[in-house]
C-alpha cells in the first residue's frame, strides 16, 4: 500500500476515533459510540476503494507516461533519421546539378564536333569532284598538251585584243558636222510615237543633243534634236514649235548653226 493511501487510512480512522470519542464523553450513549464506529469503519473503507483506485490511477499514469516516453524516443530518432536523410538529398541535388552542367557542356561540345566533322564531310565531297574532275581530264602528258593549247588560245586572243586596241587608237575620229552641212537623211518617221530614226550616227560626228533641221526639196520642214546615237544610225525627236508636219523618210538632215 501506498504513502499517501496508509495517511488517508490513519487520518480517517482517527477521525472515526475522535468522533466516538467526542460522542461518547457528550452524550454517553454506547450505541452513538458503535454506530460512530460503523460509520468510522465505513469510511475507512471508502477511503481504502478509494486509495486503491488512486493507486490504480498513478499505475495507468505511470504507464502513460512511460508509453509517451517510448514515441517521444521513436519521434526524436525518426526526425534525426528524417533530418540525415533531407541532408543526403540535399547533397544528391548539388551533385545532380553538377551532373546536368556537365552534360550540357558535353552536349554543345558534341554537337560543335558534329559541325566540324559535317565541315570535314563536305570538304571530302568536294575534294572527291575535284579529284574526279581531274581524272576526268585525262592523263598528265594530255593534261599538258591541253594547256599549251590553252596558253596560246589566250596568246592568239591576247595579240589580236592589241591589235584592235592599236586600230582604235590609229583610227581617225569622226569629224563633227559643221553648221549647214548636210549629214544625211530621215530614214523612218513613227507618227504614233513620235520619233525619227536617222540614217547616220556617233561614226559620222552626230552626238546626243545635237539639234538638226530637215529640208524637203530645199524647204525646212522642221528641226530635230538626237536622243540617242548609235555607231550608224540615231533616233531624234521633232521640236514642235518648228515642225509643221509629219516628217518623211529621204528628208534631209542638215547641221542647225
Amino acid at each position: 500500500m501506498g504513502k499517501v493511501t496508509k495517511i488517508m487510512l490513519i487520518l480517517n480512522i482517527l477521525a472515526g476515533g475522535a468522533g466516538i470519542f467526542f460522542g461518547m464523553g457528550i452524550k454517553g450513549d454506547l450505541k452513538t459510540a458503535e454506530e460512530a464506529k460503523s460509520a468510522a469503519e465505513a469510511t475507512a473503507q471508502s477511503a481504502k476503494g478509494g486509495a486503491s483506485k488512486l493507486e490504480s490511477d498513478n499505475q495507468k499514469l505511470s504507464n502513460d507516461i512511460q508509453t509517451l516516453q517510448g514515441q517521444f524516443a521513436k519521434a526524436t530518432n525518426d526526425l534525426g533519421a528524417a533530418q540525415a536523410t533531407l541532408a543526403s538529398l540535399q547533397g544528391g541535388q548539388g551533385q545532380m546539378a553538377a551532373d546536368l552542367q556537365q552534360a550540357r557542356q558535353d552536349n554543345a561540345k558534341l554537337q560543335s564536333d558534329l559541325v566540324a566533322a559535317q565541315s570535314l564531310a563536305n570538304q571530302a565531297q568536294t575534294l572527291k569532284g575535284d579529284i574526279a574532275a581531274y581524272e576526268a581530264l585525262g592523263t598528265t602528258q594530255e593534261i599538258r598538251v591541253r594547256l599549251s593549247k590553252l596558253d596560246k588560245i589566250e596568246a592568239d586572243a591576247a595579240a589580236k585584243k592589241k591589235k584592235a586596241q592599236d586600230a582604235a587608237k590609229n583610227k581617225p575620229k569622226p569629224n563633227t558636222p559643221k553648221p549647214g552641212a548636210e549629214v544625211g537623211a530621215v530614214a523612218s518617221f513613227d507618227p504614233k510615237f513620235g520619233f525619227a530614226v536617222l540614217n547616220r550616227g556617233a561614226s559620222h560626228g552626230i552626238k546626243v543633243g545635237d539639234v538638226y533641221r530637215v529640208t524637203r526639196n530645199g524647204q525646212l520642214v522642221g528641226k530635230v534634236t538626237v536622243q540617242k546615237a548609235d555607231p550608224t544610225t540615231a533616233i531624234a525627236n521633232p521640236i514642235k514649235q518648228f515642225t509643221r508636219e509629219p516628217l518623211k523618210a529621204g528628208d534631209k538632215i542638215v547641221k542647225d548653226s
